[in-house]
C-alpha cells in the first residue's frame, strides 16, 4: 500500500507540475504575441488623411487670376498664375496653375502665404509672397526663391484635368532648380 500511495502521489504531483508549466509557458507565449502585435501596429506605416493621394481642387474657372488657395489636407498651395505677370514669368504670358508643396526646401518649415507682405524685386515692389518663418526664405507666387538661404524654388505637385475637375497628385512632388513657365499646368 505504501508503494501504491507513492506512485499515486508521484502521478498527482507530476500532473499538477505539468499543468502549472503549461500555464506558465502559455502566459509567456500570449505576452510575447501581444508584444509582437503591438510592435507591428506601432511601426506599420499608416496613410492618414488625403496626403499622398489625389485631391480634387474643383473646376478651373472657380479660381481668379493671381489667387492662392491653401489645402490643409494636401499640404499644398494651389496657385492660379495671372496671364500677364512679368515678375513671375520673365515674359508677358504665363497663365496656368501650380500646386506648391508647403515645405521650405531649406530646412522643411511650413511656408505660409502672406498676401500683405511686400519685397523689392527686380526694381519693383512685389506684394503677396511666401515667406518662411524659420530663416526668412522668400518666394514669389510661382515658388521661385528671391531671398534667403533656400537653395532653390519650392517643390511642386503634378496637376491633371479629369472630367473638368483639376486633380493634384500629392504623391508626386517634383523638385526644380528654377522657375520655368512650362511647369504651370494649362487647361
Amino acid at each position: 500500500m505504501a508503494a501504491e500511495a507513492t506512485v499515486r502521489g508521484a502521478v498527482g504531483a507530476d500532473t499538477r507540475r505539468g499543468f502549472l508549466a503549461f500555464l506558465g509557458w502559455g502566459t509567456i507565449a500570449v505576452v510575447g504575441l501581444q508584444a509582437a502585435v503591438a510592435f507591428l501596429v506601432y511601426f506599420w506605416p499608416r496613410k492618414l488623411g488625403t496626403f499622398g493621394g489625389k485631391i480634387s481642387v474643383g473646376a478651373p474657372d472657380q479660381y481668379k487670376n493671381g489667387s492662392v488657395t491653401y489645402f490643409v489636407d494636401g499640404k499644398f498651395y494651389f496657385v492660379r498664375l495671372a496671364e500677364t505677370d512679368e515678375l513671375v514669368s520673365g515674359t508677358s504670358a504665363v497663365g496656368g496653375f501650380l500646386a506648391l508643396y508647403q515645405k521650405c526646401v531649406h530646412l522643411g518649415c511650413t511656408v505660409p502665404w502672406r498676401p500683405e507682405f511686400q519685397w523689392p524685386y527686380e526694381g519693383k515692389t512685389v506684394t503677396g509672397l511666401f515667406k518662411c518663418p524659420c530663416h526668412g526664405s522668400t518666394y514669389l507666387k510661382n515658388g521661385q526663391i528671391i531671398f534667403g538661404p533656400a537653395p532653390r524654388p519650392l517643390d511642386y505637385m503634378k496637376i491633371t484635368n479629369e472630367g473638368g475637375k483639376l486633380m493634384v497628385d500629392t504623391g508626386t512632388i517634383k523638385k526644380r532648380d528654377k522657375w520655368d513657365p512650362s511647369q504651370a499646368f494649362k487647361v
